[in-house]
């Protein structure tokens, strides 16, 4: 029986009165891409928050092929193979692209690290990045200050940070964001061609890009799952236009 990339059993988590997520349970195969939608304030990003270890949950586990990590640290989980991206971009905008994917690369490694060591002079890092960078397309942007690039190469140099950690699973949190119709068809284009020993979960709100590339479909709302299945199964469903098409 082939073990979940990711299994989520009764995931729960509250602000003072609100309950952000409720009794979550979504188990996601090897090599899937599976999308989460809902309105805002369902509780996606919650729960990539809660999988990726921003936040602990009150209730419930999370595993990775098996092994749990509901109360492991974030670098952990990278460490065994779990990448994100996020909603909000989270990048060095003085440093160069380059030198953002090698400070990604460094939750990958065994040990510590030196602050003060030179990390310019530590070629496989570089040359790891160069590659993350060519897979997005931004090989001939590497020595760029991240402040001289455009909002959708800074998308993709997200990406490229995530990739270069080599996931197992990978989360993506609206990565077509704030995109004009050129650069979501570059960053589609590219999440395309993600292999797929990487499985892929997807929270995005171009529904056009988002249910072509899905392979199943979870419907969030008020923290809970209320509904799963195939593109078309989703889609007939007519609580889906209830909660999420409004009507």
């Amino acid at each position: 029986m082939t073990v979940p990339a990711l299994q989520i059993t009764g995931l729960a988590k509250r602000f003072g009165g609100l309950a952000a997520t409720r009794d979550v349970s979504i188990s996601v195969m090897p090599g899937e891409r599976r999308l989460l939608i809902g309105p805002n304030g369902a509780g996606k990003t919650t729960l990539f928050n809660q999988i990726a270890g921003d936040f602990f949950p009150d209730a419930g586990s999370v595993k990775l092929f098996g092994e749990d990590m509901t109360r492991l640290p974030t670098r952990t989980r990278v460490k065994m193979g779990l990448g994100r991206t996020y909603q909000v971009l989270t990048l060095f905008p003085r440093d160069t692209l380059r030198h953002n994917v090698v400070l990604a690369l460094l939750g990958t490694l065994g040990g510590g690290w030196s602050a003060l060591g030179a990390l310019t002079r530590r070629r496989d890092l570089a040359e790891r990045a160069d590659a993350a960078l060519a897979q997005v397309g931004l090989a001939d942007a590497a020595g760029r200050r991240v402040s001289d690039t455009s909002y959708g190469e800074r998308r993709r140099l997200e990406l490229a940070m995530a990739l270069a950690q080599n996931p197992r699973v990978l989360l993506l949190d609206e990565p077509l964001a704030g995109l004009s119709a050129a650069e979501r068809e570059t960053v589609r284009v590219l999440l395309e061609e993600i292999p797929r020993d990487v499985t892929i979960i997807l929270i995005e709100h171009d529904m056009d890009v988002a249910l072509a590339f899905a392979d199943r479909i979870t419907l969030l709302n008020f923290g809970q799952v209320v509904l799963e299945g195939t593109r078309a199964e989703v889609i007939a469903d007519p609580r889906t236009r209830e909660v999420y098409l409004g009507g």
